[in-house]
C-alpha cells in the first residue's frame, strides 16, 4: 500500500518542479522581448505582430487558427502584422518562445514587449485583448 502512494508523491513533486521550471522560463521570456522582431517581420509601424507557429500537417492551423487571425487583420488594418511561421523550418524560432505544439501563437507589442504566448488555438477575443484592442471587438 506504501509503494503506489510513495509513487504519486514522486510523481507530484516532479510535476511541481517541472511546472515551476516552465513558470520561470516563461517569466524570463517575458522580460526579454522581441524588438528585433517587429523589424525582421516589417511590423514597426503595427500595433502588435502576431506569430502564428504552425505546421505544413497542421489541420487545426489552416482550418481553425489561420481564419482568426485574417479576420483580426481585416477587422484592423494597420493595428497588427499577422505572420505564419513553419516551426519545422524554423526551429530556433520555435526554440525562443518555447513552442512545442501548433498551433501557438506569440503577440508582440509596438515596443517589442512580448505580451502572450497561447498554446493551441486562440480565439479573436482573446487575441484582440493581448492586442491591445480592449473593448473594440464586437
Amino acid at each position: 500500500m506504501r509503494e503506489p502512494l510513495l509513487a504519486l508523491g514522486l510523481l507530484a513533486v516532479a510535476f511541481g518542479g517541472i511546472r515551476v521550471w516552465l513558470g520561470w522560463r516563461r517569466r524570463r521570456l517575458m522580460r526579454t522581448g522581441a524588438a528585433d522582431l517587429l523589424a525582421a517581420f516589417d511590423a514597426t509601424r503595427a500595433g502588435a505582430l502576431v506569430l502564428a507557429f504552425t505546421t505544413p500537417e497542421c489541420v487545426p492551423c489552416k482550418t481553425i487558427q489561420r481564419p482568426v487571425l485574417e479576420e483580426l487583420e481585416q477587422r484592423y488594418p494597420g493595428r497588427l502584422v499577422f505572420k505564419e511561421v513553419d516551426a519545422a523550418r524554423s526551429p530556433e524560432l520555435a526554440r525562443r518562445f518555447g513552442i512545442l505544439t501548433v498551433p501557438s501563437t506569440v503577440v508582440i507589442g509596438p515596443d517589442g514587449e512580448i505580451r502572450a504566448i497561447n498554446h493551441g488555438t486562440a480565439s479573436a477575443e482573446r487575441l484582440a485583448v493581448q492586442i491591445g484592442l480592449n473593448g473594440q471587438w464586437g
